[in-house]
Order: structure tokens, then sequence, then C-alpha cells
């Protein structure tokens, strides 16, 4: 499913990516991350903020559009991204989302998998979705997780509410 965005949430989107990106101006990246492989932060937060409300907007449920600082995660580490259990995740360079071991702990958790399209991200794939217990177990174990691949997702179209 692709989602286009109208012009006035590209730019709501891209704001609170780069609120993300600003909040957070001077906090290391997480040890695990590889320079070598990340895109530069302001564009990851503004791709994600946009894929988030993409979500949000196929399936007609609340974005949070939620920003705050590193040091507040704590805080609001339980906030979905999207209604009161999704999880947006942004696949960029594997052939589907992620789900971490942390993400079981969260009863009832969605995982949606999406693709802000390149380079600008007026237009978002959205690649389905999935439990993330479910994805946990049919996933490929990576690194940092397991990878669910793209195939696995339940489509779009079939979404109600969990």
């Amino acid at each position: 499913m692709i989602i286009k965005l109208e012009s006035w949430e590209y730019e709501y989107a891209s704001t609170i990516g780069i609120r993300r990106y600003t909040n957070n101006w001077g906090k290391p990246d997480a040890p695990h991350y590889d320079p070598k492989k990340m895109e530069d932060n302001r564009t990851a937060q503004v791709a994600a903020a946009i894929g988030e409300l993409a979500v949000a907007k196929a399936i007609n449920e609340y974005w949070s559009a939620s920003i705050w600082k590193g040091a507040d995660h704590a805080k609001y580490k339980d906030l979905a991204d999207v209604g009161t259990n999704i999880e947006v995740r942004r696949v960029r360079t594997q052939d589907g989302p992620a789900v971490r071991e942390k993400d079981l702990k969260k009863e009832g958790l969605i995982i949606f998998g999406v693709i802000p399209v390149p380079k600008e991200f007026r237009e978002v794939e959205i690649l389905g979705w999935i439990p993330a217990a479910e994805g946990w177990e049919k996933g490929t174990q990576m690194q940092y997780g397991r990878m669910i691949h793209k195939d696995l997702l339940n489509p779009v179209e079939n979404w109600k509410r969990q």
C-alpha cells in the first residue's frame, strides 16, 4: 500500500522529525550503531515521523507525534507511535522491519513496517503489520533482534483494531 502525503501532512511530520532531532543534539548514538551504515540523524528522524503519520492515516488511528529528550526516554518509552499499541519500524536496508526482545514485554504490541520513498519521502510504502510476538517467532535472527521478512506481514487491508 502506498500512502501519498498532502503538503500539510508532509510539513507537519517533517517538523516533528526535526524537533526530535534538535531535542537530541549532542546525544551520542547507541554504541552498536555502525556509522558507516547510518544515514544522518536528521534524515532518519524525519523519515521515521513521516512513516508514523502514514500508518496513522492508512488505518485511521491516532498519531502521537511525540517528542522528548533522550534523558526523558524512561518516562515515554511505553507510548505507542500510533494508536495504543502500534510501533512503526522504518525499513531502509533490509527485507522487513525489526522486532526486538524488549517488544515482547509490551502486551499486544503490533509492528508495522514502512518504507518512506526516497529522496523526499512524500510517499510511504506500508509493507504490512504483525503482532510482535508472532514476528519474533517467525523472524530471522540478526545482531540486535530479528528481522521479519516483508512476505510474513499481514496486508494493511486486513487491519482491524487489534
